[in-house]
């Protein structure tokens, strides 16, 4: 008995049923669209800013900008990433992970074992 039912049972006399599954059952999990994007131009990033304030997950590539303005749309997505209270996650030197505050990233290092693997 949780404490819910617990205390409804204090304050009524009322018997509570609780719910009990005799076989596995499927839960829907909750869903995330995380939006893969390429800015070529400043102007791209305002659609990936308003996709993060509407609760999307975005994965931003800078492989096709130069560096003065990969500093532009980096600090303009961080801005926005602040004001939403996002998560800001680096994927690799050219890949960040922008995602809404209801979503959990952890990061999972793989172990090194000992063990060589066929491919090298």
């Amino acid at each position: 008995m949780d404490l819910k039912n617990s205390a409804l049972k204090f304050f009524t006399e009322e018997e509570i049923e609780e719910d009990r599954f005799d076989r596995p059952r499927m839960l829907k999990a909750g869903h995330l669209n995380i939006l893969v994007r390429t800015p070529k131009s400043f102007s791209d990033v305002r659609e990936y800013a308003d996709s993060l304030m509407s609760g999307n997950a975005i994965m931003v590539s800078f492989d096709a900008v130069d560096d003065a303005l990969r500093n532009r749309i980096f600090d303009y997505l961080n801005g926005v990433g602040y004001i939403v209270g996002a998560q800001i996650s680096r994927i690799n030197d050219d890949l960040l992970l922008y995602a809404p505050s209801k979503v959990e990233i952890s990061k999972e290092v793989p172990a090194k074992s000992g063990v060589r693997s066929f491919f090298g």
